[in-house]
């Protein structure tokens, strides 16, 4: 019968500086890092090369490059190699101050509950692209002078910023479940040039049938893709008329509707008013008359 190995706590006082907050690590093998373990700190963790098996809350999770995952601090984890290759990790801790900092100032409107009470951590897939961008701007770290210490905080701080409102902004406890590549592709997809180019650049980007992507959306959003791009622009086009003068027609084009009539019928649906009762309700000028 096996012996169930007990876990060591690590602590931020004898870990992490006090005037930095921060504790960095780049990890090239995982024999270092393989001892089950809990903290009463936070960290974040990217693999940037090859892949590992994460065993979090006893849970196994096969990971591969380009996932970043946020560790709370009630967590138990380790790594263990996944087949013979090894794998590169960069680890980044940082303390509870820092991060009550980080959520205080994000407010009511970002989801740090789901982010801290989930049953397992959050975590999320990057595109080689932003892999590499992220590993970049993690390694900028070690650039700047260690005597330097109220800089190294201020770069960690926008790092966090950065990361936290990019990648965890929209994800819930439910989403951590989620296939790696929706991740990816919802993630894309919220970008402009993508969902104007709608159901079609949704299909080429997910590399799947149509069919799977309907069942997909289905179980994980409860709406079709359709229905999703269809928010993603309407959403897009309400903040424009809030926030812009330009006229209703070329705003309808610009999220992507071709069809004037269905702008207003499926605008009138989502928020109960015409497109001008809404800019005329939502638009404030800076500027007075």
């Amino acid at each position: 019968m096996q012996t169930k190995q007990k876990s060591i706590k690590l602590y931020s006082e004898d870990l992490i500086d006090r005037e930095t907050e921060i504790h960095y690590a780049f990890h090239k093998s995982l024999k270092s890092i393989t001892t089950i373990h809990t903290h009463n700190f936070y960290e974040l963790f990217l693999v940037v090369s090859g892949e590992v098996i994460h065993v979090i809350n006893e849970k196994n999770q096969k990971l591969s490059e380009g996932s970043l995952v946020f560790i709370r601090k009630q967590d138990i984890h380790y790594y263990k190699q996944s087949g013979e290759s090894d794998c590169n990790i960069i680890n980044l801790a940082f303390r509870e101050s820092t991060l009550k900092d980080l959520f205080g100032y994000l407010s009511e409107g970002f989801p740090s509950k789901g982010l801290l009470e989930g049953k397992t951590p959050i975590h999320v897939f990057l595109t080689s692209g932003e892999r590499e961008i992220l590993s970049t701007k993690l390694q900028h770290l070690n650039t700047i002078p260690l005597n330097e210490k109220g800089q190294i905080k201020t770069a960690l701080r926008i790092l966090l910023f950065e990361i936290f409102t990019k990648y965890f902004s929209q994800i819930n406890e439910e989403k951590s479940e989620f296939p790696e590549w929706l991740d990816s592709l919802t993630y894309e997809m919220q970008k402009k040039e993508n969902f104007t180019g709608g159901i079609k650049t949704l299909y080429i980007l997910s590399n799947r049938t149509p069919e799977h992507l309907s069942r997909v959306f289905k179980k994980y959003y409860n709406i079709s893709p359709t229905g999703y791009i269809n928010e993603l622009r309407l959403n897009y086009a309400a903040n424009i008329l809030a926030n812009s003068d330009e006229n209703i027609v070329q705003v309808s084009l610009d999220a992507g509707f071709e069809n004037l009539s269905h702008f207003y019928h499926l605008f009138k649906k989502k928020f109960n008013k015409s497109p001008a009762e809404f800019r005329n309700q939502n638009q404030k000028s800076i500027i007075p008359y």
